[in-house]
């Protein structure tokens, strides 16, 4: 069986400098985006940090840090965290893997911002990435997770000239939900929104903010 882990991470530190490029100042065009942050700074409060997790180039943490919160980004790319720390000196960026978080201790973060980072993530494997999430978060503690609405799987072979080997898994949200109780959050919001014209890929799209409850509730 492949590990689409390990092509997933090779083929983002071949496309990283292009994708820092293109995508640095993504939250400039996205004012939707720019207010869900805001929420979830506002739900975490005084919390904890707020973690981007599978960062990219570090866009998402910057504007984060723009609006006075505490952020820390993580990403599977090595070269990926070497475009966000480069485009954003000052801030913390280390790479990861959001399915065995072993570095992170738990109860880590006040909040998580995991935007698109699951459309790497079979079905299969969405059990372990939301039981880590659940781990490194605190107590009340906010998830705010994005994906593309749908049940199919794009793949890509070629990315701005680069050979890749990239699987983009659409979810619909009601799925995304059940997985997301089973792991032991509680949902708050579930939103969707059209995509921006001539800004990004013409997919509709999901926005759910989950909490970690004080206390987890058993079956």
């Amino acid at each position: 069986m492949p590990d689409t882990n390990a092509q997933t991470r090779a083929s983002y530190d071949r496309v990283a400098a292009d994708y820092g490029a293109r995508f640095q100042d993504e939250m400039d065009h996205k004012p939707f985006d720019r207010r869900m942050l805001n929420w979830l700074i506002d739900r975490v409060g005084a919390l904890g940090p707020i973690c981007d997790l599978g960062c990219g180039p570090g866009q998402i943490a910057r504007y984060l840090h723009s609006q006075g919160a505490e952020t820390f980004g993580i990403d599977l790319s090595q070269k990926m965290v070497e475009q966000a720390r480069a485009l954003n000196p000052g801030l913390r960026f280390e790479q990861g893997d959001m399915l065995a978080l072993t570095p992170v201790a738990d109860q880590a973060f006040g909040g998580i911002a995991a935007f698109y980072c699951l459309i790497h993530i079979p079905p299969q494997q969405l059990p372990t990435a939301l039981a880590e999430i659940y781990r490194v978060l605190r107590p009340d503690g906010t998830l705010l997770m994005t994906f593309h609405i749908g049940q199919e799987v794009r793949h890509l072979d070629e990315w701005w000239g680069q050979p890749v080997d990239l699987d983009f898994h659409f979810y619909e949200r009601e799925a995304i939900k059940a997985r997301l109780a089973e792991a032991g959050f509680t949902l708050e919001e579930a939103i969707e929104r059209d995509p921006y014209p001539d800004i990004e890929v013409a997919t509709r799209r999901a926005y759910l903010f989950a909490r970690r409850p004080m206390v987890r509730s058993t079956p």
